[in-house]
């Protein structure tokens, strides 16, 4: 009777334990999704539809499990001031925005166990102010460093760039060494902005410009590299 009851419980422990031809134990993980692509809206688009659908690419997912995607759309770059966010299974949502505003998105995806993807990159994008109350000023261009420049001094680097029109208020300046760079000085009322660099780096700046009228243009993202 003794010998009987040994054998059961040693089949017992076997059947409960998992492992590999060579007897090691074997853990089986559930994989992160994929990270989402934006697609709509398209990075510094100008926006006269209002009432957005916000669209990206299906993620996918090793273990097949369910889907769903979160939505942030805030009006910083940072996010810490996000005005809408929403859970779905789709890859489309869609917002009431206000007119004359710059907007910023991104999306992550989380699966059915519970594991969620990284962000996707950040997108920004304008929408236009009332037809027929004020043009959106002109976007900004590049003086110097120049795009691309890789011959850069490292240690205090004046960011130049020529004003919009007669209507330019002041500038929000973007820069650091993410595509799309993050916002660095607020409401400047200068052309210049002096940023610190390190060497052997690859900088990204933007400048939006503000009007009299509390309209905004976004200017692309320029980049240097420093020696």
């Amino acid at each position: 009777m003794r010998t009987i009851y040994i054998t059961i419980l040693s089949t017992l422990f076997l059947l409960s334990c998992s492992g590999d031809d060579n007897g090691n134990s074997v853990t089986i993980t559930n994989e992160i999704p994929s990270i989402p692509n934006l697609v709509f809206p398209t990075q510094n688009l100008v926006c006269t539809n209002f009432n957005l659908e916000f669209d990206w690419d299906t993620v996918t997912d090793a273990d097949g499990d369910t889907i769903s995607y979160t939505i942030d759309i805030a009006t910083d770059s940072n996010f810490s001031a996000v005005i809408f966010t929403a859970t779905t299974a789709n890859t489309s949502n869609s917002f009431t925005l206000e007119k004359g505003t710059t907007y910023f998105w991104r999306v992550k995806a989380k699966d059915s166990a519970g594991n969620e993807s990284g962000y996707s990159d950040t997108y920004s994008f304008y929408t236009e102010p009332d037809a027929g109350t004020h043009t959106l000023p002109n976007p900004p261009s590049i003086v110097s460093p120049t795009l691309g420049q890789n011959d850069i001094t490292a240690g205090t680097v004046t960011l130049n760039w020529n004003a919009g029109d007669s209507n330019t208020q002041s500038y929000d300046v973007y820069f650091g060494e993410t595509n799309p760079p993050t916002l660095f000085a607020e409401n400047v009322t200068l052309s210049t902005a002096n940023v610190t660099a390190s060497s052997n780096k690859v900088y990204y700046w933007r400048v939006v410009i503000k009007d009299s009228h509390q309209n905004a243009a976004i200017g692309q993202v320029w980049n240097f590299r420093t020696e």
